[in-house]
């Protein structure tokens, strides 16, 4: 059975982030966690899970009589889809030409630069 896609929105994954960060965790310290980084208050958060929650993203249990939240997703898979939609949507699916796109764009460090490289030597070594 193929696994349903789920779409995460960009205020839910700041949310799932924490979790991967932390869990369990219940609504009110994700809250705090979140308070300095958001204007959200603690009924948005909740807001937030709830739909996580339905997307079957993450899962709530009880823990001492209180709701606690843990991500059912792993934060890799959900990078790679995110980045193949941004990349289909943005790009018309081709990397070299987001790529292109940052470098181009982009003041990068002579660090940086290095590091592209060698990505790309690794990536070249690992194809032949």
């Amino acid at each position: 059975m193929k696994r349903e896609k789920i779409s995460i929105s960009p205020s839910e994954w700041e949310v799932i982030e924490v979790l991967w960060e932390q869990s369990p965790l219940s609504a009110s310290e994700i809250f705090e966690m979140l308070k300095d980084k958001t204007t959200w208050n603690n009924r948005t958060v909740r807001s937030f899970l709830d739909r996580l929650e339905q997307k079957k993203a993450v899962a709530k249990e009880k823990k001492h009589g209180v709701n606690v939240y843990i991500p059912l997703l792993k934060r890799k898979q959900c990078l790679r889809k995110e980045s193949r939609s941004f990349l289909e949507r943005f790009f018309s699916g081709n990397p070299v030409s987001m790529m292109s796109h940052f470098i181009e764009k982009e003041d990068l460090s002579n660090e940086q630069i290095e590091k592209l490289q060698e990505l790309l030597e690794t990536k070249h070594n690992k194809d032949k």
